[in-house]
């Protein structure tokens, strides 16, 4: 559907928690480094909360309560720090959230973290049909619906061609010693090697064409990978957990953790699969 526009229900998502990312930019240009970093306990998916991760995970809240006082929508947020929450009396569309993905960064003061919000009508990765990454360093920000497209910014974006070779390999989640074996795995296939710290943001440049492939050295969270993958899946992109055969029944939920790994290549997919089981 080469002139698809997102639907009209798709376009108030978009605008709400557009919105809402808006405003989460705008408070953590304003944060001191103490507040950014403030250690707040540990969240639902068992991480540190930081000051910066209570204050996005308060702004997609409040956006998402308005949406059901203007709207009448009832829904159910999972959350990396609040964990699940009904608004509304809950139940469906299901809105997976990652508040603040690249936390480390964000704490430090540095560009590489995003907002990630997928919402799905189920409760499996094959259920998400909206997703927002809101990259909060460049301002770009990346919507889908299933079925319709991908837009940056508002505007409409075309699949790019899938790569030849790993050029550039994006990796997350990891330390040294697991990204010595990925490469020893991969040794002779890959010529130079990112890591963002964001793995939402991973999954979207992969998606993009600006990586040729990616391997998750750590196992994650549903909230990290839901909105991310549909992208990808938009543009043309495979995303696995860690095979694509595993990404539609994958749970959403706080206690699943997988390996992701994704492609535009399918054989370059093939490799990183390879290569990501050996470690």
């Amino acid at each position: 559907m080469p002139d698809a526009a997102p639907s009209d229900d798709a376009r108030r998502w978009f605008a709400v928690l557009g919105a809402a990312c808006g405003r989460i930019n705008e408070q953590a240009k304003a944060m001191t480094p103490a507040e950014r970093s403030a250690n707040l306990g540990r969240g639902a998916g068992g991480d540190i909360t930081a000051g910066i991760d209570r204050m996005a995970e308060d702004e997609i809240l409040a956006a998402l309560r308005r949406l059901h006082h203007e709207d009448g929508r009832s829904m159910t947020l999972l959350s990396e720090e609040l964990g699940v929450l009904e608004i509304g009396g809950g139940g469906n569309p299901l809105v997976v959230c990652d508040p603040i993905d690249g936390s480390q960064n964000a704490k430090r003061g540095g560009p590489g973290f995003a907002t990630a919000i997928g919402v799905s009508d189920g409760p499996t990765m094959s259920g998400v049909r909206l997703a927002m990454v809101h990259d909060h360093g460049t301002g770009e920000c990346f919507t889908a619906e299933r079925g319709v497209g991908v837009w940056l910014n508002g505007v409409r974006l075309r699949p790019p061609d899938p790569p030849g070779r790993l050029r550039l390999l994006g990796v997350e989640g990891g330390g040294p010693a697991k990204l010595t074996a990925i490469l020893a795995e991969l040794s002779g296939q890959v010529s130079r090697v990112r890591s963002m710290g964001s793995l939402a943001l991973s999954i979207v440049w992969v998606a993009m064409g600006r990586f040729d492939g990616l391997v998750g050295l750590g196992a994650a969270r549903s909230v990290d990978v839901a909105a991310a993958q549909l992208i990808a899946a938009e543009l043309g992109c495979t995303v696995g957990l860690p095979t694509a055969a595993d990404t539609g029944g994958s749970p959403l939920d706080m206690g699943s953790r997988r390996r992701v790994v994704a492609s535009a290549s399918p054989e370059l997919m093939a490799e990183l699969v390879r290569a990501s089981s050996a470690i």
